[in-house]
């Protein structure tokens, strides 16, 4: 009897320790655990920054780095005292440095970092078997720079882009395919395989699994990028050519959003919608999503950037959408801190600076609070060269990476504690070069 009552016990516990670690989480921004949304600029898919539980880290080039914010140095994440870092000659002894990671960096959307309930997540590349096949390896370093270890590694497949949330990898894996014959065409001919996974990072090892095969009829793939999550939620874009009657291929470019705890992955889209217009990504604004219907005519992009549209706010499944913000020019950047909300013209002012058009304002961040007043307009000054628009950052600082023409680098500060006292004025930059 005292047999069964203890194995009764056991189960109990077992049970309830169960029902614990499937609690749902809250459909909101968790500090530590969750992807932070609001690294993300307009050229970069993976963060290069990201803010841990003690400061900011940073990637540049094979390198992660440690921002002491205490006397602005710069600090390979390594704590071995008889290390070189960056500065070691020996390759083997420069693979053994905590800070290191070797990637190719052809690819931006391979290159960043993701901070996780203290470590700091990144991939390094390996394609020098073959250009169309790769060795991926995920790392796992400590925040204090105590240690690197491998998580996974995938053989032969390629890595179309990733994101870190709670704990788990998202990620887009691409098998290359020449033909169904298996032989090799012209690269028209080129039908890769894109799948959507996840991988658990804790709790032992484990298997990734399928989210999403990407397989819908008459349709030529192109990519399948810009991951982002919040909340419960996961969403991507999916971009390529969809064959119509006859021989044309029209464009397919749109948003989906993965429900985590369901299992479900549906298109975004709202009433009234047509078929010309395209979602592309979403920006995240009091535990909602922001998104702007757009229509693009390759023919006339001048128009396609400079007409002007609406921005709609809906729940984070995509349902109650509505209209947010009317009338804004279809070109402008969205992004969110939590606590701001900014409207940008960085990629309309690069464009021109291009030769695109005849457009001759500043890059500028328009910066709104939660009741949507204008508190203040800020210009972004030339030594930050990011294409369009530079990530905005925390609720309290901005951060972008930058590079000398000498070969040199470092990153630029914004305190936002100055927004509200900018009045129409180029932001004033903390340089903090590395030593």
């Amino acid at each position: 009897m005292k047999k069964m009552i203890f194995q009764i016990l056991i189960i109990s516990c077992v049970i309830a320790l169960s029902g614990c670690g499937k609690e749902n989480l809250p459909n909101t921004y968790i500090e530590g655990s969750d992807f932070q949304y609001m690294r993300q600029g307009s050229s970069d898919y993976v963060p290069e920054m990201q803010k841990g539980e003690e400061g900011y880290y940073f990637r540049n080039g094979s390198f992660i780095y440690y921002l002491d914010e205490k006397t602005d140095t710069l600090l390979p994440l390594c704590n071995k005292a008889d290390c070189l870092h960056d500065r070691e000659s020996d390759p083997e002894r420069q693979e053994v440095c905590n800070a290191y990671v070797d990637n190719e960096f052809d690819y931006s959307n391979c290159r960043g970092i993701a901070y996780c309930n203290g470590y700091l997540y990144c991939l390094s590349i390996d394609r020098r078997k073959d250009p169309l096949q790769q060795t991926t390896t995920l790392y796992r370093l400590a925040a204090d720079g105590s240690a690197k270890e491998q998580v996974f590694r995938w053989d032969d497949v390629g890595f179309e882009d990733w994101i870190v949330h709670r704990d788990t990898l998202f990620y887009v894996e691409r098998i290359y395919h020449l033909t169904k014959d298996g032989e090799e065409e012209d690269e028209e001919e080129l039908q890769d395989q894109l799948t959507i996974k996840s991988l658990k990072l804790t709790g032992g090892m484990k298997q990734p699994e399928t989210i999403y095969v990407l397989e819908e009829e008459n349709v030529f793939y192109l990519g399948c990028n810009w991951p982002m999550a919040y909340g419960n939620y996961f969403y991507i874009i999916i971009s390529g050519g969809e064959f119509g009657e006859g021989e044309g291929l029209y464009p397919y470019q749109k948003t989906f959003i993965y429900d985590i705890e369901k299992g479900t992955f549906t298109e975004l889209t709202y009433e009234g919608m047509t078929k010309d217009e395209t979602i592309l990504g979403v920006t995240f604004w009091q535990d909602r999503i922001l998104f702007a219907p757009r229509v693009y005519d390759d023919a006339d992009i001048e128009t396609s950037y400079l007409g002007t549209g609406d921005i709609y706010i809906a729940d984070l499944d995509g349902t109650n959408a509505e209209v947010f913000m009317e009338d804004v020019p279809m070109g402008y950047n969205i992004r969110s801190d939590g606590r701001y909300l900014y409207l940008s013209n960085g990629v309309m002012a690069t464009m021109a600076d291009w030769g695109y058009w005849d457009y001759h304002e500043k890059k500028t961040f328009w910066v709104y609070d939660e009741s949507l007043a204008l508190v203040d307009t800020l210009y972004l000054p030339p030594k930050m060269k990011d294409f369009g628009t530079p990530p905005i950052g925390d609720t309290e600082r901005m951060y972008t990476i930058y590079q000398d023409d000498n070969g040199g680098w470092g990153v630029l500060r914004f305190d936002k504690s100055k927004i509200g006292s900018c009045n129409d004025a180029e932001i004033e930059l903390t340089v903090i070069p590395y030593k």
